[in-house]
């Protein structure tokens, strides 16, 4: 029902855009600065409070190719400082006009015109949501991505990547995709090693099926009973692992454990209210 108010919000923005090309590289900043807040703003309205997890003296600031070298130019977020790292070419990006625009979070995943004219607002919504993982994560001692994301050990990588997968589906897909749910066989497979046996490399269509849809149905109840920032919280802190090898018993452990210390931190939240 949310979303679908938002989605006529569309109706009252023209697609109108504002690309930074004045010598005053100042005010190009400042502009960049505020849309950022406004996506900080759209993401809070849509999906509610990032649990405090996300510090609320976030810096902005934009650097050169050098100095994110290590991200081969992309921006990134530095826990250290606390800082969203901009490459300094994403100035010139075309940003929405009115910049109030940006305060609504649907109607840039849901209208494909304003998803295709303004890249730059998925790029600044992907990089707030990974300072919020990776702040979460650090609660634990544990990195985001989870390391096994870079693992050379399928069995340990696949697993990896269907959380991140479904994490992404999740805040950037309007509809869920269409497939069939039924074919758990497929989606979690049963005989992991057999599975792994069968495939050629990780571009394979059925790794790359079980990585998306298996990730989907993997995070998506979680989600559905907790909410998105609490999921992501656990999610960010709890790794997940295909056990005996059988990735479809894996997922069902990996819910209900979800679900008991969720609703354990319930319980106890309510009682030291009490």
């Amino acid at each position: 029902m949310m979303r679908l108010g938002l989605a006529c919000i569309t109706l009252l923005f023209p697609l109108l855009s504002f690309a930074c090309e004045s010598v005053n590289r100042e005010q190009c900043k400042q502009r960049f600065i505020e849309l950022v807040s406004y996506r900080t703003e759209a993401i809070t309205n849509a999906f509610g409070d990032l649990l405090g997890t996300l510090p609320a003296a976030l810096t902005v600031r934009f650097a050169g190719s050098k100095e994110l070298a290590a991200t081969d130019g992309k921006e990134t977020y530095d826990q250290e400082h606390r800082a969203l790292v901009f490459p300094r070419r994403l100035l010139s990006s075309k940003i929405p006009n009115p910049l109030r625009a940006a305060a609504y979070y649907w109607p840039f995943y849901e209208n494909e015109q304003y998803r295709s004219a303004f890249p730059v607002v998925e790029t600044i919504d992907q990089l707030i949501w990974t300072a919020f993982l990776q702040e979460a994560a650090k609660e634990r001692g544990l990195s985001w991505p989870h390391k096994d994301c870079k693992s050379h050990d399928l069995g340990k990588r696949l697993p990896c990547e269907m959380l991140v997968e479904g994490i992404n589906e999740h805040l950037k897909e309007v509809r869920t995709p269409i497939f069939n749910a039924n074919r758990i066989d497929m989606i979690w497979p049963e005989d992991f090693a057999r599975f792994r046996r069968s495939l050629w490399n990780k571009g394979d269509q059925v790794y790359l099926d079980v990585q998306r849809y298996g990730g989907i149905l993997l995070i998506g109840p979680i989600i559905d009973q907790f909410g998105v920032p609490r999921a992501l919280e656990y999610i960010a802190q709890t790794p997940f692992q295909v056990e005996d090898n059988n990735m479809r018993l894996s997922a069902q452990r990996y819910q209900e454990r979800a679900r008991e210390a969720l609703d354990y931190h319930d319980y106890n939240s309510a009682k030291a209210y009490d």
